[in-house]
């Protein structure tokens, strides 16, 4: 897939910019806050629906506007052009999706169509923080590969907030008919879930060890291991796991009732990376820290490539200020013969005597607008 080009107007501190983009590389140049990551921001909407940054539609506006627009053209590996648009009004507090002038009904329906893997800084909590950033890495992945994921997900977060507010509700008191129903479908759910992510983990394998390699010139052999909250084997069956959530859910069953929250189930699994048998979390520099997460969303864009039959565009925020001259020029080398990329920095250097023309183009972005070179400089 590429994105032919972008038309972002109230967006960010963007007013009114249009992109006409290269088929292979995109770099877009200029110092801190002048709106480089807020264009990938808007490619984000493009392919997600929503901002990799930001958790609501309203703070991406313009400050003293009431909406916002996004528009472009993407092609499939195919050739097949789908006119994208995005718009979000505030004063209704609606957003609206169109596809080929259609409008999508369902947001959910549209994760998967433009597959997208984004690098940022933003993305460092997935080895630095906590197990729900994790948890959302992964979600994410398998979402784009699989739409019954993503209708499971949703049904299951609908459960466990039902569920807690019953727990919360009784205070403690006997709720074991009440509860009840909630219970099979948690599990229902939930083990849906939990096989698929043990399903991902075991096929990703290969994919992070081959591209760590690639990136790193260094005998390290990288790991995710699962840690669900229910004892699973990698063979283990959907049934098998809808038998451990079932005993586990009786084991903690006075446990909830006091703490008035759901205690089991995918909402409290981790996933736990390492080096040579070393946890990453624990023991590992801020350099292989960087490097495991380089790899592994270059691993994300090999695995979407096969599951989804199409090539993802991969948007690379701010990344080479964060790794050394060797490790940049690496990345990139790989980057480049991805597909096409999309790539924020303050400084042109690591391209050195790159040639730019209709397949790599730069931008030069200052105070929301693209400007030729002089004007930047």
């Amino acid at each position: 897939m590429k994105i032919s080009n972008a038309h972002l107007r109230s967006f960010r501190n963007h007013y009114e910019t249009a992109f006409e983009f290269g088929a292979r590389v995109n770099v877009l140049l200029g110092e801190n806050g002048q709106g480089k990551t807020n264009a990938l921001e808007a490619l984000s909407f493009l392919c997600l629906t929503k901002s990799f940054y930001a958790s609501a539609d309203a703070t991406v506006m313009q400050q003293q506007q009431s909406f916002f627009e996004i528009k472009s053209v993407l092609v499939s590996d195919e050739g097949k052009e789908f006119v994208v648009r995005v718009a979000y009004d505030d004063n209704k507090k609606n957003k609206k999706f169109t596809i080929n002038g259609a409008e999508v009904e369902r947001f959910s329906t549209v994760i998967g169509m433009f597959p997208v893997v984004i690098l940022s800084p933003e993305n460092n909590s997935i080895t630095f923080g906590s197990p729900v950033d994790r948890r959302k890495f992964i979600d994410l992945v398998i979402s784009q590969s699989s739409k019954a994921y993503v209708e499971d997900s949703m049904e299951y977060r609908r459960i466990v907030r039902q569920r807690n507010a019953i727990l919360t509700e009784a205070k403690g008191r006997e709720t074991s008919s009440e509860i009840a129903p909630w219970n099979e479908m948690l599990i229902k759910y939930g083990s849906r879930i939990i096989f698929k992510r043990n399903k991902f983990l075991n096929e990703f394998a290969p994919y992070i060890a081959r591209t760590y390699l690639d990136i790193v010139d260094e005998r390290e052999t990288p790991k995710i291991e699962y840690a669900p909250s229910i004892s699973v084997n990698d063979d283990s069956t959907l049934e098998q796991i809808a038998e451990a959530m079932e005993r586990k859910l009786a084991k903690k069953k006075n446990d909830e009732a006091r703490f008035q929250t759901t205690l089991v189930g995918p909402h409290r699994d981790e996933m736990i990376f390492s080096l040579n048998g070393t946890s990453l979390k624990h023991f590992a520099s801020q350099g292989q820290h960087k490097t495991f997460l380089v790899a592994l969303k270059v691993a994300e864009f090999f695995y979407l490539k096969e599951r989804c039959n199409e090539t993802p565009v991969f948007l690379l925020d701010d990344v080479f200020s964060e790794l050394d001259e060797h490790r940049s020029k690496k990345l990139l080398s790989v980057a480049e013969s991805l597909g096409q990329i999309f790539i924020t920095t303050t400084s042109e250097k690591v391209f050195g005597g790159a040639e730019w023309n209709q397949e790599r183009r730069k931008f030069f972005i200052h105070n929301g607008t693209v400007v030729n070179e002089e004007q930047a400089a």
